[in-house]
């Protein structure tokens, strides 16, 4: 017995605990991608085995506490980690155990006491005589794993009665086969109600219960909507009036009376309170069969059942799952009467609330939601309690342990949907865990014995000793310098026109109000990945002005070669050899489009099933469509409709645009006195006034546009010329490009110099004059990128870093705050984290990453999140920079020899234990940012962890580098290879994190991040294959080495 708990408290079994933790974590996200996630939670998330696996964690903790004495004042910190983690699984194990979440559904006006539990139940109940049965147990299906179970009902009138698995259809749909042996008379109905329209087949003798309406057929029923055969055709009576709606004029004909009996026909709609029913058809001799469908077919799925009574066996089936509210549907077998439903319970609770209103506000302009509340009453007869509250996003109700969250709402807009959430002590445990991990890493920062303050120590106690050699690497970059053409000679609008036109609002397709100058920069970038251009007969002009010799000269345009066409398999459709085409090369002589069968195949097939030619065929479609719609004028929706009450804006060529301006706006025409005074005579006369040359009268309309802007009812929400000033200095100066080619140059130089300066034995002025000078430009280029950064902040009024864009430019920045901590330790760390802040802004640069300025999405919107973001993206750089230094010091390994190998060998050490202060930041930063993200979730929607792919991979990452940082306990891993090659691989979490998760694995709730996803690039590819090499040949060559390592 003391051998075996000397091995489950041995920091070798620690690590393969954390490492079966974490394959078990990743291979779970795969499994939710291939298949769902009930499939994931049934063999990882909610498996016994991985109970066992965080019970053998606690025990190994708890061992190391007292293996390795933590409770004294010098390992405090370790203390403090291994207990917060103790009270995290508890708390976790608290919530699993004790507590429940569901939905509460509640239409406006009325009050509601019951909420939807989460966790699907099959739920059997049967009355035999006086004796009632009931079985109810929690159970996830997939079609992939073994769901066999079997129920025994004693019955003493019927004997026993037993239920077992048949079968599980996913996305259930019911197929009718008519004229088959051993069938039955089959209604198809189609029933409307306010979550939308179902299909229903009722068999004959059948009742089925719909959103709490019975409905039977040939079965008599006092509480059902009974339909009947009679003489060919159909009666219909209900314990309760119906209303008959004409199909074709949708308005109420005439009125069933209560159990009065009427013929039920294919014409009209019968409606009773809270839903219609409209018959379909009927089927003769048939049966119904369910089959798997297409999720967007159907959500609900099928549990088939074995139900035996004296030997009769009959199989049913239950619809329900997972997002269902558990339906009870009667079923009759062999003289036995069984009520069984699948789906989730409802939960009554000790008060009710009232909604008096659902308000949803939209974007200016836009069907995209800003944001949605509930105005609520909270009814507590208990406490003779009668409250007010208001529920929206971010914004919870707390009452009796209970949290309501503000969660979504009907189509309609007459009914929320609220998150309910009990689990009071379990989210105050986890709570608990989290401080104690905030506060063990803060002293572990600070605490003069801790493993950051002993390297630190170390790496000055090493740049003493050290004379090293050098290490050649030839990087070779090419770096790019921007500008924006000065040339206006030739130009049909000069810059100074297109700036002041560039300076009037428009309203983009999610709301925003933005400078005219943003949307057109976007839209030419999409349209030919390029701000600048140089047209034969017109010379050099810029985006602005290409805008509004779109507008002037649109037959012009159709013969330039401005459209982007990447591959050569389009190139081949169209006729083209070159890399842009025009637009009137996409049509032939007959003027069909060249691209549309191939586009319509495209869009025809799922995503999983696209090729490369049909993903590129879609997005060539789309910049000919982008085009087509400049040269029309669709995107300039810069005319506010008069007296709108979404306060709607249009472009000059939409239909409301010929509608004569009334009101105060009527005096411009007493200057313009245009024939035609509205928005589309206005924009014309503008146009031609630009082309004819004259300039005076062109400013004098933009400056009534402006004016009639500037006079909406919305008109204080709109950016000051001020902030649009700012938006344009903004797109011009295009700042993280320039940031991307200065950290590149700087990069190479600062390398450069940095292993020249290892390499001195003494220090060279100039070579420090030299590195100090580059230092000053990098640290001027971080604040400039600091100050963009702020820019994005004050133009969008959200954090810079919502998308994935965002998200890169955030590393970069995060990666150059870690080279300057440690500058001071090694000149080399600030070179790599300028060459990682490079690679960064590179990836940002690529056409995945949308830099456009957008609204933000409800739920995005809050200060939890905002510090969750910042934290775990800032984690990345310190990460990032650990990576390249693993890299960097396995090239010198490689380059190590006999002769060199002890001053290699120094320096080796030297950044190896930069690296590992680096992790420990990166840990600390990621591990806190992550269960912020709990926080933010728990306070968003109530559920602070739910095994949503991103928040795995998150985990991961803390368990991948706590391993890393915990492999020097293992005598034979305590050596600089085994250190770097682990930090190299352990990146690979973080990559999979802001890259797999965001782009590949597809079954997450994180899909807000902006930008499509990117084919997995070749250059990638060499890189990682290069990596893999660089590490195989550095271990190979240390092997080699060892003779000569250092044994001090």
């Amino acid at each position: 017995m003391k051998s075996i708990l000397s091995t489950l408290f041995s920091s070798k079994s620690t690590i393969i605990l954390l490492f079966l933790l974490a394959i078990s974590l990743a291979t779970a996200t795969f499994i939710e991608d291939k298949f769902d996630t009930n499939t994931a939670k049934i063999l990882v998330y909610n498996s016994k085995w991985f109970e066992f696996l965080f019970l053998l964690l606690i025990i190994n903790f708890i061992g190391h506490i007292n293996k390795y004495k933590m409770l004294n004042k010098d390992k405090l910190t370790g203390f403090l980690f291994h207990t917060s983690f103790i009270i995290m699984i508890l708390g976790a194990g608290i919530t699993r155990y004790f507590s429940f979440e569901g939905n509460m559904h509640i239409r406006q006006g009325e009050s509601s006491n019951v909420m939807v539990g989460s966790m699907p139940n099959l739920i059997i109940n049967m009355r035999d005589g006086n004796e009632e049965y009931s079985y109810e147990k929690p159970l996830l299906f997939s079609p992939v794993t073994n769901n066999s179970f079997d129920v025994t009902i004693p019955s003493k009138s019927k004997g026993e009665i037993t239920v077992e698995y048949n079968n599980y259809v996913k996305n259930a749909v019911e197929k009718v086969n008519e004229n088959v042996d051993g069938g039955t008379n089959i209604i198809e109905l189609i029933m409307f109600t306010h979550t939308g329209r179902n299909k229903v087949f009722v068999k004959s003798g059948e009742v089925k219960v719909l959103n709490g309406l019975n409905i039977s057929y040939n079965s008599k029923n006092n509480n059902s909507i009974n339909i009947i055969d009679s003489n060919g055709g159909l009666k219909i009576s209900a314990p309760f009036d119906l209303f008959l709606a004409d199909m074709q004029e949708e308005q109420i004909q005439d009125t069933i009376k209560k159990d009065s009996i009427a013929e039920f026909t294919q014409k009209y709609a019968y409606n009773t309170a809270n839903a219609a029913i409209v018959l379909t058809t009927k089927h003769k001799n048939a049966k119904v069969e369910m089959v798997s469908g297409e999720p967007e077919e159907s959500k609900i799925d099928a549990l088939l059942l074995d139900v035996t009574v004296n030997s009769k066996k009959e199989t049913i089936s239950v619809l329900g799952g997972s997002d269902f509210e558990a339906n009870m549907q009667p079923f009759r077998v062999n003289g036995a009467k069984l009520n069984i439903g699948y789906g989730c319970k409802v939960i009554l609770l000790p008060f009710s609330l009232k909604l008096n209103d659902f308000i949803l506000e939209r974007y200016p302009g836009s069907m995209s939601p800003s944001s949605y509340a509930s105005e609520v009453t909270l009814i507590d007869t208990r406490n003779k309690l009668n409250e007010n509250h208001r529920i929206f996003m971010n914004n919870v109700l707390d009452y009796d342990k209970y949290r309501f969250f503000q969660s979504s709402y009907d189509q309609d807009e007459k009914g929320t949907i609220l998150s309910v959430n009990h689990d009071f002590y379990g989210t105050w445990v986890s709570y608990f865990g989290y401080t104690l991990l905030t506060l063990g890493f803060i002293l572990t920062l600070i605490n003069k014995k801790s493993r950051f303050i002993t390297l630190s120590k170390n790496i000055g106690e090493l740049s003493k000793k050290r004379k090293a050699g050098i290490l050649t690497i030839a990087f070779v970059l090419t770096i790019s310098t921007f500008g924006f053409s000065q040339n206006s000679s030739t130009n049909s609008v000069s810059e100074e026109q297109s700036e002041k036109f560039g300076h009037l609002l428009v309203q983009t397709y999610d709301g925003r109000f933005e400078p005219l100058n943003s949307l057109t920069y976007d839209i030419m970038h999409k349209i030919s990945r390029k701000d600048n251009f140089e047209i034969e007969g017109k010379g050099k002009m810029d985006a602005m002005q290409v805008l509004i010799d779109m507008l002037i000269e649109p037959e012009f345009w159709n013969q330039q070669k401005v459209i982007y066409v990447r591959e050569q398999s389009v190139k081949d459709v169209i006729g083209i050899k070159e890399k842009y085409a025009s637009f009137a090369d996409f049509f032939d002589k007959d003027q069909k489009y060249k691209l549309q069968p191939f586009a319509d195949e495209a869009f025809r097939k799922k995503q999983s099933e696209q090729n490369k030619f049909d993903k590129e065929i879609i997005k060539v479609d789309e910049r000919v469509n982008i085009f087509m719609m400049v040269i029309r004028g669709s995107f300039l929706k810069i005319f506010p409709v008069q007296n709108s009450p979404e306060n709607k804006w249009i472009s000059f060529d939409d239909k409301l645009a010929i509608t004569p301006l009334t009101g105060s706006l009527k005096i411009i025409n007493d200057d313009l006195k245009l024939a035609n005074f509205n928005y589309s005579g206005i924009f014309t006369a503008y146009l031609m006034e630009l082309k004819s040359g004259n300039v005076e009268q062109a400013d004098k309309i933009l400056k009534y546009i402006s004016g009639i802007q500037r006079s909406t009812a919305i008109a204080e929400t709109l950016s000051s010329e001020s902030k649009i000033n700012v938006e344009i200095f903004y797109n011009n100066a295009q700042i993280f490009i320039f940031l991307k080619n200065l950290y590149g140059g700087l990069s190479v130089l600062l390398l450069l110099l940095a292993f020249i300066d290892t390499l001195k034995s003494k220090k060279n002025k100039l070579l420090t004059y030299s590195f100090n000078f580059l230092m000053a430009l990098l640290v001027l280029g971080f604040i400039y990128h600091t100050v963009g950064m702020g820019l994005r902040w004050y133009l969008t009024e959200h954090a810079p870093w919502s998308n994935g864009y965002e998200a890169l430019i955030l590393i970069s920045w995060g990666s150059l705050l870690a080279g300057f901590i440690f500058v001071k330790y090694s000149k080399i760390t600030l070179a790599t984290t300028a060459l990682l802040a490079f690679f960064t802004l590179m990836t940002a640069s690529h056409s995945s990453y949308d830099p456009q300025l957008t609204n933000l999405q409800p739920v995005l919107k809050s200060y939890w999140l905002i510090i969750h973001v910042a934290t775990l993206t800032i984690s990345y750089g310190f990460l990032g920079l650990a990576f390249f230094l693993g890299i960097i010091n396995m090239c010198i390994m490689i380059f190590k020899n006999n002769k060199n190998h002890f001053k290699l060998n120094l320096i080796i050490k030297e950044l190896t234990y930069i690296s590992e202060m680096n992790i420990i930041i990166g840990l600390v930063l990621a591990t806190i940012g992550t269960f912020l993200g709990g926080v933010w979730a728990n306070e968003s929607w109530g559920r602070y962890w739910g095994w949503d792919a991103k928040e795995t991979w998150a985990l991961i990452i803390v368990i991948a580098y706590i391993i890393i940082l915990h492999l020097r306990f293992i005598p034979k891993f305590n050596n600089s290879y085994v250190f770097n090659f682990s930090s190299i691989i352990g990146f690979s979490s973080v990559l999979m994190t802001f890259i797999g998760v965001n782009y590949y694995l597809s079954k997450g709730m994180h899909s807000y991040g902006a930008g499509e996803t990117p084919l997995f690039p070749i250059w990638a590819w060499v890189f990682i294959l290069s990596v893999i090499t660089i590490m195989v040949v550095a271990g190979i060559k240390e092997k080699i080495n060892s003779k000569y390592l250092d044994k001090s």
